[in-house]
């Protein structure tokens, strides 16, 4: 019987910034050659030796390598989780630990909302690239439907607490209205996601 919680389920990367990325990369790394080469043989009273013009197309291949940092982002998606890598590092998140991915009006790229109101950034998928994005965050939806954690179930002491903080009438605090907002949330998405195979 073979493990199938490696296998790829999706993979994203970014298109429109890796292109950017890409001519910016030619076009700095062309402008250091060109640069270096017309110092060599300039008449400027200066004089540059071969070791100089060696240095200037390095620093150029440095500057050229760190624009395409920009492009390494990715994310892949297993039946055990997801693994982000951004600009650096990379890490692999169990479903159990993802809430959802939020995609803030005006962000440039979505978050993993994790337990304990921790965040992960998804730079994979980003904002400029339109509909790609939309079909990545829409299938990587589908996927933490069917792989993630069900939803919580509220418990009767968890209500009646709730229940007792609003007759408090004290102003509830931000984490507080986080937690009541997900679990109402969650108990109106709990019909739809009754029925799905887990």
């Amino acid at each position: 019987m073979t493990d199938n919680s490696d296998r790829i389920l999706l993979t994203v990367r970014p298109r429109k910034i890796a292109i950017y990325a890409g001519i910016g990369a030619v076009v700095v790394m062309a402008v250091m050659v060109v640069v270096a080469l017309q110092l060599k043989s300039a008449d400027t009273g200066v004089y540059f030796r071969t070791a100089d013009v060696v240095s200037m197309i390095i620093l150029g291949l440095l500057f050229a390598a760190g624009m395409m940092l920009v492009a390494r982002p990715r994310l892949r998606v297993t039946p055990r989780g997801a693994r982000v890598r951004n600009i650096i590092g990379e890490k692999e998140i169990e479903w159990a630990l993802i809430h959802r991915i939020a995609f803030p009006e005006g962000a440039q790229w979505p978050n993993l909302e994790l337990a304990d109101d921790e965040a992960a950034s998804v730079m994979a998928i980003q904002a400029m690239d339109k509909g790609r994005a939309l079909a990545a965050l829409q299938e990587f939806r589908r996927l933490h439907a069917q792989y993630g954690p069900p939803p919580p179930v509220i418990s009767d002491a968890a209500k009646a607490r709730m229940a007792l903080k609003e007759d408090q009438n004290r102003p509830l605090g931000r984490l507080e209205k986080i937690d009541l907002e997900r679990a109402v949330q969650d108990e109106s998405d709990k019909p739809r996601r009754f029925g799905r195979a887990r």
